[in-house]
């Protein structure tokens, strides 16, 4: 796997929009501003990809009054990707940069966060089971998608106060915050896990949009990303 598809799997993956027994229930539970940290898994048995040991293993999103922010970087920081939620404007922004280059995709809630076209086939099944992740209940829910014809496992929870939280992602069926989840996206099997939650005060700055990233469009990004690697 090259660089690009690389960044094509780290945009797919946070955008989406995030252990078990960690102990009783959480005095955050209900908070509607703060910070959720998740562990990144890449099991052996699942993967052989060289790209593991580079790959990043902890992700952090902010949310206040119902926005959400995500930023991770890779290759020694040498591109990054942001998921930013404005549902105030109905705006979703999918901000990447590699070396120089910044550039800003924007959709609204009747399309997806840059790179879910692939995975947005998605079927939804809500289950009975329940646990306890982080000290918030959660419930379990199996997403079906055909296009790798694999089940994957969803534990969300409604007690984090955030509306729609999944509404740029392809699990926007579930009205829940996901709390651990599974992927398998470009031969690489992922699995997420809020290893904490922080009930703090976010600034506004983190959910602003940088002026010094370019507009583009979702085809004119995909002929970007195509220049880094023909194969994409």
């Amino acid at each position: 796997m090259t660089m690009k598809n690389t960044v094509r799997t780290l945009i797919i993956i946070i955008s989406t929009f995030l252990c078990f027994g960690c102990g009783p229930k959480n005095k955050f539970s209900g908070i509607s501003e703060g910070k959720i940290t998740y562990k990144v898994n890449f099991p052996k048995s699942e993967n052989k990809s060289q790209l593991i040991g580079i790959m990043p293993d902890e992700v952090e999103m902010y949310f206040k009054n119902n926005n959400t922010a995500m930023n991770i970087k890779g290759f020694a920081g040498s591109f990054s990707i942001s998921f930013i939620t404005d549902n105030d404007n109905n705006k979703y922004y999918s901000l990447v940069r590699i070396i120089a280059d910044r550039y800003k995709y924007v959709t609204d809630s009747s399309g997806m966060a840059f790179g879910y076209d692939m995975i947005k086939d998605m079927e939804i099944t809500r289950e009975k089971d329940t646990a306890t992740i982080c000290g918030f209940l959660c419930n379990k829910a199996t997403a079906h998608c055909k296009t790798i014809n694999r089940d994957l496992e969803l534990w969300y929870t409604n007690d984090i106060k955030i509306s729609h939280p999944n509404i740029n992602n392809a699990f926007r069926a579930l009205d829940g915050v996901l709390m651990k989840f599974q992927v398998m996206l470009s031969g690489l099997y992922m699995e997420f896990t809020a290893s904490e939650i922080s009930d703090e005060k976010i600034p506004d700055e983190v959910f602003a949009i940088p002026a010094n990233y370019k507009d583009i469009t979702k085809e004119e990004l995909e002929k970007f990303l195509k220049s880094f690697d023909p194969d994409l």
